[in-house]
């Protein structure tokens, strides 16, 4: 991971249009600004999408960052918004269907093979349970549990108020909850 004062000189020579600069920029945050977009979209297709127009946007509004505040943090907000504004046009999407909202996982390999297998399907139910969280539920779950991000950075990225993003947070994690515990039942 690149330190703030190399990031730093990244986006002076960005801002002079150097090529080489921004590409140096873009194999670093790359790998987690696709993280986030798969995490928050479940579809690698639409995650390589918003990776592709986020970059774009820094690109077009490099002028406008702050160097006072972490570059990541800003990052994050011009990613989340760009994977928020999709998630919101795909759910108002006619095309809109239950087919592209399963996210693969990958659990590595441990000795007990029952506890991961059962980890797996764990984390898949999580996953399916989060992809039916409203747009706004779901990117703060995804920021606050999955990213574990501090409610100080996830207010940074959102705009969100401490409280919406708790009682948010809260209403997301009570529906998974609730949706765990219907299968306990029906078991």
């Amino acid at each position: 991971m690149m330190n703030q004062e190399k990031i730093q000189e990244l986006i002076v020579r960005s801002r002079r249009e150097d090529m080489n600069a921004f590409s140096l920029l873009l194999s670093e945050f790359q790998p987690l600004v696709f993280r986030l977009a798969f995490r928050l979209l479940c579809n690698e297709d639409e995650a390589k999408d918003m990776v592709q127009e986020t970059f774009v946007k820094v690109w077009l509004a490099l002028d406008k960052y702050d160097a006072k505040a972490r570059f990541s943090t800003w990052l994050y907000k011009i990613a989340c918004n760009t994977c928020y504004d999709r998630l919101r046009s795909l759910r108002h999407s006619p095309l809109d269907n239950d087919a592209g909202h399963s996210c693969p996982t990958t659990i590595s390999s441990d000795d007990n093979i029952e506890l991961t297998v059962s980890n797996r399907q764990l984390k898949e139910l999580i996953l399916k349970y989060t992809s039916e969280l409203s747009p706004q539920q779901r990117l703060i779950f995804t920021l606050r549990d999955i990213e574990e991000l501090d409610v100080s950075e996830v207010q940074a990225i959102t705009g969100f108020s401490s409280g919406i993003i708790k009682s948010t947070l809260y209403l997301a994690r009570k529906y998974i909850r609730d949706k765990m515990n219907q299968i306990d039942t029906d078991l």
